[in-house]
């Protein structure tokens, strides 16, 4: 299983960016990622196509099955 953390954050353009984090440390703490998320937003570092990163809007841990077949 392959898992991975999507942190979603509003632009200044009013757009959506995100951020994906593969194999987050488990179990996820809601608090460190809302402080992770903050301090992206506060260094001004990621720029999207709509502008800043301004707030976050979402942070979800996804689960998902792989199965190579080759």
């Amino acid at each position: 299983m392959a898992k991975t953390l999507q942190l979603q954050f509003t632009t200044a353009g009013g757009g959506t960016a995100s951020i994906t984090v593969d194999a987050p440390v488990e179990p996820v703490n809601a608090a460190a990622v809302q402080q992770a998320m903050d301090a992206i937003i506060a260094s001004n570092v990621f720029i999207a196509s709509t502008g800043s990163f301004v707030s976050a809007k979402s942070a979800s841990l996804i689960d998902r099955e792989v199965t190579d077949i080759l």
